[in-house]
């Protein structure tokens, strides 16, 4: 039996383990949102109209500080969380480059990481390229987009431990979620962050 009848046999080993969002970028998406819950049955959906945080925060794409505007909704399907990301601008980052290549959709899987550090070094010593990075006053790693260094690979998002609290955040609002409309509106992230009490620390 050779080392990859092996390694099939015993499961693949997958370099960060199983994704944990998949991240969709659209031109509309109030009616992205639709879709997935009216032919998905998927939400409700967290919706943040106003992106990130309010002034927007500089994040820097290929090494270029930029000031990225979106409009951002979170959902489930089963454990795997659903982002969906309209800019609203034309700054340069890996969204635009996406609907310029005239694509629109699925463009990067999310993975929780509980190592930086090692994740970080791993999906580049497999080739993938720091391509966005976005840095949180206070916090000491990055949210990193990397890209694939196949054509049929999406890009990937690697996030640090601390943002799991956020994760966490979401899918228990939405959960515990008793409202009729299945599209749960705030200005933007940091308001649902301070709206859920979740802290950094």
């Amino acid at each position: 039996m050779t080392g990859t009848e092996i390694e099939i046999q015993q499961g693949l080993r997958p370099i960060l383990g199983p994704a944990t969002q998949l991240g969709f970028v659209v031109r509309d998406i109030e009616e992205a949102m639709r879709h997935w819950i009216d032919v998905f049955g998927v939400g409700p959906f967290i919706f943040m109209e106003r992106g990130v945080s309010q002034p927007v925060g500089t994040t820097y794409h290929r090494g270029q500080a930029v000031q990225v505007e979106l409009r951002l909704a979170f959902a489930y399907m089963g454990d795997v969380q659903i982002e969906l990301i309209e800019q609203t601008n034309d700054a340069s980052s890996p969204y635009t480059d996406f609907l310029n290549e005239g694509r629109e959709g699925l463009q990067h899987l999310g993975f929780w990481v509980h190592d930086h550090d090692e994740a970080t070094a791993r999906v580049e010593a497999a080739g993938y390229a720091r391509d966005y990075e976005i840095r949180v006053a206070g916090q000491t790693q990055s949210i990193i987009y990397y890209k694939s260094p196949s054509v049929y690979g999406p890009m990937l998002e690697i996030v640090p431990p601390m943002w799991r609290r956020s994760r966490q955040a979401v899918l228990e609002h939405i959960r515990t979620y008793t409202g009729t409309d299945p599209i749960i509106r705030f200005d933007t992230y940091s308001a649902f962050i301070q709206h859920a009490g979740v802290t950094f620390d």
